[in-house]
């Protein structure tokens, strides 16, 4: 493995929805080299199947792959005739055997181009990833880099403290484990419920925030095991896994390409009705620590407004409506009326609410501020408004907005509302822009 280097080549391909950064990718790999291996890994089941080009039983709520033959040694999918990378003969990762990991693992030791789902490469060390050396990783979105571990609470892991078994590493945020400490005569954890914590540690995954919480980071080896990554995506700079590269030192190729914002803005109407608006007129309005303060009041409003901006303002049939909310309001908003055209508002990658044209963004999106705490005590803090615009777009995305269809929305937190508006004039295009050389790939493909 390539553990404790930074030779792994990093690409990052950044063009806003629609501009087709998954076409251009598919196109990279159909005309490699045909003994360059490929994982490509994708938010969703139904984007794996997408790029392999399998099919599955739409009965099969597992969405496993149709096979032709199978034997001990290998299994054979049925492609379909049009798909661009069926001579590429992408595998998933199955239970069979054991585990997908363990399956991942078997394709990877055989040579076997593969798809699989962010969740299952999030649950890969970079023991696991042995074989992964000649590949190249495609990441389609970016993957979660920090997140609030909490298998241990703050009081056992203040106990561990005291007894020795963790402590501080020199950087004063990364939590180490004191393998000669453990146990009254210095024991191993292996089989023991710190376990996981230990290997997390040796793994450098744990960062000690604010004297209390600890936040969960991917290894970086775990992607230094590859040979190249290709990220795609949208808004990367400023992004928490464009901070958490930077992080570690590692230098990426930025290729941006693609559509601007303003070319759609005359696609998007947004309410400025005063009235359904107010509720969100402070910058903080309608955040998550607000619905935790005060989730009766707000959630009564606001499902007097979104009945209002549906019913009165742009008449919305049920068939055409598409709304989100955090997941623990979304009940006491949606009512008996408008629970099934909820949709949670980190979906990516899916087509499947392309003919909605009226939809509702009840919220105002802050990353968690431990993650933000972590990341700026690592010197690259993310930027909270690129984050929160980022998933707002990215839920916008997935309406009629992406067939070149007009869509009607309202947003009222006033900081969200001010964001798009501001990104559909370019401004976030524009400041993205300053000081980024355009790559000769870029050129290349023609980009904006």
């Amino acid at each position: 493995m390539q553990i404790g280097k930074i030779s792994t080549v990093f690409k990052v391909y950044d063009a806003m929805m629609g501009s087709g950064k998954t076409t251009q990718i598919i196109e990279n790999i159909r005309t490699a080299e045909k003994d360059q291996n490929f994982l490509y890994i994708t938010p969703l089941l139904d984007e794996c199947h997408r790029i392999s080009g399998t099919t599955y039983d739409l009965e099969d709520v597992l969405k496993r792959p149709l096979i032709t033959t199978e034997d001990d040694t290998s299994v054979h999918y049925a492609y379909l005739d049009d798909a661009p990378l069926k001579e590429r003969r992408f595998k998933h990762p199955s239970y069979k055997g054991g585990n997908k990991a363990e399956s991942l693992q078997y394709l990877l030791k055989n040579k076997e181009n593969v798809v699989s789902t962010h969740q299952l490469f999030m649950n890969l060390t970079p023991n696991m990833l042995d074989d992964a050396k000649d590949y190249v990783l495609i990441i389609d979105e970016t993957i979660q880099v920090y997140d609030v571990y909490t298998e241990h609470s703050s009081t056992e892991l203040e106990a561990l403290f005291r007894l020795g078994w963790i402590h501080v590493d020199d950087d004063a945020v990364t939590l180490r484990f004191n393998r000669e400490k453990y146990g009254d005569n210095g024991g191993d954890p292996t089989g023991t419920k710190y376990e996981n914590l230990a290997t997390m540690c040796d793994l450098g995954q744990l960062l000690y925030v604010d004297q209390k919480l600890i936040v969960w980071e991917l290894s970086i080896d775990t992607l230094r095991s590859f040979k190249e990554v290709w990220i795609a995506t949208y808004m990367f700079e400023g992004s928490q896994m464009s901070a958490y590269l930077k992080s570690y030192g590692v230098e990426y190729e930025l290729i941006r390409f693609g559509n601007k914002p303003s070319q759609i803005k005359h696609l998007v109407t947004i309410s400025d009705n005063k009235f359904i608006n107010e509720i969100g007129t402070k910058t903080t309005a309608l955040s998550s620590s607000q619905f935790k303060s005060n989730k009766k009041a707000l959630c009564e409003q606001l499902s007097k407004n979104l009945d209002n901006y549906f019913r009165n303002h742009v008449k919305a049939k049920k068939s055409d409506r598409l709304w989100t909310s955090f997941k623990e309001a979304h009940s006491a908003i949606a009512g008996s009326r408008y629970k099934e055209e909820w949709l949670a508002f980190n979906t990516k990658a899916t087509n499947e609410y392309k003919d909605k044209t009226n939809l509702a963004y009840l919220m105002n999106l802050y990353p968690n501020p431990m993650v933000v705490k972590a990341s700026a005590m690592k010197g690259f803090p993310v930027k909270e408004d690129v984050f929160a615009l980022s998933e707002m777009v990215q839920w916008i995305w997935r309406s009629a907005i992406r067939e070149g269809n007009p869509i009607n929305i309202y947003v009222p937190s006033s900081r969200m509302r001010s964001l798009l508006q501001r990104w559909l004039n370019d401004e976030f295009e524009n400041s993205a822009a300053e000081d980024i050389e355009v790559t000769e790939e870029a050129e290349q493909l023609e980009l904006v």
